[in-house]
Parts: C-alpha cells; structure tokens; sequence
C-alpha cells in the first residue's frame, strides 16, 4: 500500500524547486547571524511549536554544563544578570549551579521589571529556592550598591578561585552602557586585571559592553556583534550543511580576521531546528517597522496601482484594497472602465488614463506620477500585447521607485535586455517563473523573487525561505493579486525581503483564517477583510 504524503508535509515538487533555487544561486546557510536575525529565530521557533521557555533551559543548561569543565568544588560563584532574556539565561545557569556551588545572584535591576514571561518565571523558581539557603539573590539599582558586592568579590579573589557568570545585557543592547552595568563591567574588568588567575569570568551568549571575559558561551551560531570598534564572532568548525558547497569558502565580509580570541568563544546547540532558519514565520514580523504613535497622514506607505486594462478591471481594484488595509494612501492609475468600478470604493483615489491599454504613450505620465509614492504594484489585470509589453520594459528600465512586479507584467518583460533591480519583488505563479527562469543565476540578478505555490519559495541571491500558510482554497481568482497588493504596502515602508515574506505569510494565513468559517468556499475579498486581524495577532 503507498504511503500517503501527510498534509503538512512541503510537497516534493516545492521542495525540489527549493533546492534547485539554493543551487543555480549558490545560496549558503549562515554561519555568522545577527542579533536582529537571531531574534527573528527565536521567534519562529515558538511558531513552530518549541517555547521560548524551553530554549531558555536549555541555553542556561548549556552554559552550567560549560563551566563543569573549569569548576572545582569550593570556588564562589556570583552570577550577574539583567532583566532581560540574557538575564533569564542567567537564572536558569544559577539554579543549576546552586545544587553544588555557592552562589549569589545579582539583579541589576528590581524584580518587577524583568522584561519577558520566560525570565519572570525562572526568577519565581529563584525565589523560591532561596527561601531554603540554595543560593543569594540581591537586587542592585545604584552605582554604590554594586561597589560593595566588588568589594567582596576582590576580598574572596584574595583568598581563592572566584567565578562571575555575565548574564547582564544580550545582543540586543546599543550605545553606551548605563548604570549600573557600567559600574558592574568598570570594576570587574579592574579585578580582572590585578587578580587574572583566582578571577574567571564567563559571559551568556555574548559580554556585556567591553567586559574581558575568559570565555563566552554563545547559543546555535556566531553572532555579530560590536566590541571594542569592531566585528567580533563566536567561532567553531562543523561540518557543512546540505546548503553549502563542500568547496572552502572565502572568509565573510562579516568575519574578522582577530583570530586571537577564537578560543575562548564556544558555540552550544539549544535544539532550534535547521527549519526555523528557513521557514518563514511570526518572528520576521519583528523586523518590520512599527506605524508611529505620532505618525501622520502619508507616513505609513503611498501605494500607487499600475494596472487594469478594458477587459480587466477587477484585478488592480484587488491589490488596491488589500494595500489599503496598511497604506496610508493607495492610487490606482488606469483606463476608464476600471475608473468607472473604483467609484464603488472611496477609500481608494484614482488616476485616469486615456486608452484601453495601459501603453507607451502614459510611460512619462506614470513616471511623473510615481514620484510622490513610496511603491508601485505593476500588473494586475495590465493584458498582454505589444502596447504593454513598451510601456512595462520602459518603465521598468527608467525608474528608480520600489515596484512589486506581478502578472502580465511578468509575461511581457524582455529578459535578454533585462535588469533585476534591487528595488524590484517579483510575484509569479510557477508558470510566469518559466519566464525569468534562466535569467536568476546571472550575476546581474539583484531582486527579490516570491514564488507562489501550495508553500510559497522567496528568495533573493543570498537569502532563501519558504511560507507554509494558505490552502487549496486559495486557488481562487484574485489572491495573487491581493498578495502584491499586500506585499506594496509593507514594501513602501521596508526592506524588499522581508517585505515579501511577511506578504506571503500575511496572505496565506487570512486564507487558513477563512479556511476554519468556511471551509475552501470563500473568496479574495474574504482574505482582505481578514487582513487587519493578522495583522493585530502578529504585526
């Protein structure tokens, strides 16, 4: 009996067109991440199923089963930790070592601000542990309190081995340091100094400001952070991915090449699995910009449709619609006929073109007219014929505006005489891909490509996801045009990557939302109603 394929499984031609995509591009897995990507990690862990809380026990676990290595049985031990995350790494390793060790906990910081639910509730087991001797904690607001705890860790230094766990600031933290972590750090690193053999200090994840910690202890990759005016990472083999070529590899713009400190950096696995890497989740919502609190009329995107033609007039009002549910201000520039529609919906403005087509003779009108917008969905409903095929190579070629490139758009470009922008996000369904297909691989290729399917593939020359949300309902006329529509919107405000896997995600979602009220019968006005609720639950 065959085996039947579970349904949320990535269906083999998707993920075949995946892999065919990492290799004509040679995209590579990264061994070098920054904070903001780990982050966005962290975050697509728990959509995948994994709580933040887990991974916090197992980041502190990995660095109490670290120091075993370096620990003898009578060294005091102060674990030093903010209110943040880094800090609920640090309560976690303090608790671990409190079943052997002597250890004092210091909260730089009062215990009512400890920032996330994870931190918070390893703190509560803290707390409750101490009330039987396990271990100290002392909660540190002033520059003066943290004085006399340096006081006693440089009287134990004279007397024998002292271990300070750094759990205070994370890969998060810019500028300065403030009190008192300033203090903390000003005044470790002076006992570090004149007492280097009976002081060890071992920093979570990264040290906090320029501490000269003997060893740091970071979590599933390097990370990219600022010490000391420059680039420092986290360093260790492993063997090379299905991603990456078994060929050495040249050294990363990101990589330094201080070699000298490799050795004190270690990089432990937390169990977040190779997928949260590559699918795209509620963690890439963090990396969008937020609408103002103060913001005005304009500031959060204008959207202009270029599209519509006299047999299509449905198709641009669609992705019109949907960037209005982001958008301050959305414009659609067509023929008359889809003037004559867009009459029914006033939140949308209109720019009235003379003709039937959209064609060579509106290629000055329409670049005059996009100045004032932050981004051009180009496409939907346009036809395909000789006048379209002018105006959208014309356009394409003299513009310098973001443009999100969908549908008949994408059939009519000449490729062999074709420049991929960096400003540029393709939309197409598998069949318009076969258009562009042989061109990505060229060194000329710069955009961004989203590749609709039962799972959506985007992807640009060094970046590679894939978007789970959406279901065969959305096999319905107009949902393409509705996720151009979307991705415009965030795309007027961010970076075209993101852009496009928070669209994709934000599409098929609405679509599953629709799929539980009323199974696949539904239709793309239905998906862009649900737009705003996505975006409360994850924007």
């Amino acid at each position: 009996m065959k085996k039947e394929t579970i349904d949320n499984k990535v269906p083999q031609k998707d993920l075949q067109m995946f892999r065919y995509i990492v290799n004509k591009l040679n995209i590579k897995e990264k061994d070098v991440i920054t904070p903001k990507e780990m982050e966005v990690i962290d975050n697509n862990c728990e959509y995948l199923g994994i709580p933040k809380i887990l991974l916090m026990e197992n980041a502190g676990r990995a660095v109490y089963e670290e120091l075993l290595k370096i620990l003898n049985s009578n060294e005091k031990i102060y674990v030093f930790c903010g209110t943040g995350n880094n800090g609920g790494d640090g309560f976690v390793v303090a608790r671990h070592l409190s079943k052997c060790y002597d250890v004092s906990l210091i909260l730089l910081g009062r215990s009512e601000n400890i920032k996330t639910y994870e931190s918070r509730e390893n703190f509560k087991i803290l707390k409750n542990i101490s009330e039987f001797g396990d271990l100290t904690i002392e909660e540190v607001i002033l520059p003066n309190d943290i004085l006399d705890i340096i006081e006693r860790i440089e009287q134990n230094t004279k007397k024998g081995e002292v271990i300070v766990i750094d759990a205070m600031l994370g890969t998060g933290v810019k500028g300065e340091l403030r009190e008192p972590f300033k203090t903390a750090v000003t005044e470790l690193n002076r006992i570090k100094k004149e007492f280097k053999e009976s002081l060890k200090i071992v920093s979570v994840d990264v040290e906090t400001g320029d501490l000269n910690a003997d060893k740091v202890v970071t979590f599933h990759k390097r990370k990219t952070i600022l010490r000391k005016s420059e680039i420092f990472e986290s360093s260790r083999l492993r063997k090379p991915s299905v991603f990456e070529s078994s060929r050495l590899r040249k050294p990363s713009v990101f990589e330094s090449s201080r070699n000298s400190n490799d050795d004190n950096l270690v990089v432990k696995s937390i169990g977040i699995p190779k997928s949260a890497e590559f699918i795209v989740g509620t963690g890439d919502f963090k990396t969008l910009i937020k609408r103002g609190s103060d913001s005005h009329k304009g500031e959060n995107g204008k959207v202009l449709v270029v599209g519509g033609s006299k047999e299509f007039f449905g198709a641009p009002i669609l992705s019109a619609l949907a960037a209005s549910k982001m958008a301050d201000l959305v414009t659609v520039a067509s023929v008359r006929n889809v003037m004559d529609a867009l009459k029914n919906y006033p939140e949308l403005m209109g720019y009235e073109l003379e003709g039937d087509y959209v064609g060579e003779e509106h290629i000055d009108e329409i670049l005059s007219v996009s100045k004032k917008y932050d981004c051009i969905v180009l496409g939907s409903g346009l036809g395909v014929n000789n006048r379209t095929k002018e105006f959208v190579n014309s356009f394409l070629k003299k513009t310098d505006k973001k443009v999100v490139i969908d549908a008949d758009a994408i059939k009519v470009i000449d490729y062999s005489n074709f420049e991929f922008k960096d400003n540029f996000i393709f939309t197409p369904h598998k069949g318009e891909f076969e258009y562009m297909k042989e061109y990505i691989e060229q060194n000329t290729f710069n955009s961004t490509i989203v590749l609709k399917g039962r799972y959506d593939i985007i992807f640009n020359r060094h970046k590679i996801k894939i978007n789970k949300t959406g279901n065969p309902g959305m096999t319905v006329g107009g949902t393409g045009d509705v996720l151009c529509g979307i991705i415009g919107a965030l795309f007027a405000k961010n970076e075209p990557f993101v852009s496009s896997c928070c669209g994709a995600f934000i599409n098929g979602y609405c679509g599953d939302l629709m799929l539980k009220k009323k199974g696949y019968y539904y239709t793309s006005m239905d998906i862009i109603d649900n737009i705003p609720k996505v975006l409360k639950l994850f924007g």
